[in-house]
């Protein structure tokens, strides 16, 4: 396995390559992220601000975790926006993000909206997707991004604040998890939802990256916004300073770096990732931090082997447990070959996603 002497990424990563220095293409390029810049970011939100047609000029999710938090206190103090908030419940949420949404809301003095399904159908859902693919955040994207859309619907409320880093632009995985048409095969593939659960789940099951491009065009959804890709970024050290002040966040004591805490599955879906990528977000989040100058390659690697992604995490077994999922399963998810389902994206992400490849060249 080659790591990259400047960085942390391995040869694992998709795409990847080495020089003759053992530097990736991606430090080699210099691969650092550059803001849009604010004042485009503001345009946006004066727009969609003037065009409102109901009561709250945005929308902001909350997981509980610092970018999130970060983006509230973005909205409501330094934008002055009249918000509204929302969080799935996606059955993993922990207890230290409940407590930290519950404190942040009462300081901002903000609406907060809770969209709580039906845990077992979102275990049969989620226990279906690890079985075959090996990934359930996936699902859970698809969902939360439902949700969103419908809430926001609901309250004719124009654009949507999303926490979305650029620290975590490199960290997802090859296959198109969030595709609705993928994920429609394999729910029917496994058997265990009904037809009537899945769309219930899906809320908008005829969906389609073209069509959630139009209905964005025309108003029909809300505009997605990701603040932090239009500003200078505070480090994550920085950010949770603020946070902290403003918003009474407390910090997950258990490690140093405590980006995705508010989930308390993902360190085992890190685990199970680790197994079949062979990478995971933290490397990648890592690495992305130490281009950024924010920490060291030697203290990326001091936080990675700390995090010990490799081994089952402490909870796993509770995780298991939740999901229905015995040790005979899981040595057959570990082995699942990644891409496995890249046949059964729709056709029109497909074509979207080319179109788009095309516009970037």
């Amino acid at each position: 396995m080659k790591v990259c002497r400047r960085c942390i990424l391995t040869d694992a990563y998709p795409g990847i390559t080495f020089d003759h220095e053992e530097t990736c293409s991606m430090c080699a390029s210099n691969h650092v992220f550059e803001p849009y810049g604010e004042d485009k970011l503001m345009r946006i939100i004066e727009a969609k601000k003037a065009g409102k047609r109901g009561e709250y000029d945005a929308l902001v999710p909350l997981s509980g975790g610092k970018d999130s938090m970060y983006i509230l206190y973005l909205a409501v103090k330094v934008y002055k926006l009249k918000v509204l908030t929302m969080t799935y419940d996606n059955g993993f949420v922990s207890q230290l993000a409940v407590d930290n949404m519950e404190r942040a809301v009462k300081r901002m003095g903000v609406k907060h909206i809770v969209c709580k399904p039906d845990f077992d159908v979102l275990s049969k859902i989620y226990r279906s997707m690890l079985l075959r693919s090996g990934d359930i955040c996936g699902a859970c994207g698809i969902a939360i991004k439902a949700n969103m859309f419908k809430v926001a619907s609901d309250y004719k409320i124009p654009m949507i604040l999303l926490g979305t880093s650029p620290l975590e632009e490199d960290s997802f995985l090859p296959d198109t998890t969030q595709d609705v048409g993928r994920f429609k095969y394999i729910m029917k593939e496994a058997g265990e939802v009904s037809r009537k659960e899945m769309n219930d789940f899906l809320i908008y099951p005829g969906m389609s990256y073209i069509r959630l491009s139009l209905g964005k065009r025309t108003g029909k959804y809300a505009k997605e916004v990701c603040p932090l890709f239009y500003i200078k970024n505070p480090s994550d050290k920085e950010m949770g300073e603020i946070i902290v002040r403003e918003l009474g966040w407390e910090e997950d004591t258990s490690r140093e770096y405590s980006k995705h805490f508010d989930c308390i599955v993902e360190p085992f879906t890190n685990y199970v990732r680790h197994h079949i990528y062979g990478y995971e977000r933290r490397v990648c989040q890592y690495s992305t931090m130490v281009r950024r100058g924010e920490v060291t390659r030697e203290k990326a690697l001091a936080l990675y082997e700390s995090d010990r992604v490799g081994e089952k995490p402490a909870n796993y077994q509770h995780i298991l447990d939740l999901l229905k999922i015995g040790e005979k399963d899981m040595e057959e998810i570990l082995k699942i070959k990644p891409l496995k389902y890249e046949s059964h994206v729709s056709f029109e992400n497909k074509l979207f996603m080319k179109l788009m490849r095309w516009m970037n060249k």
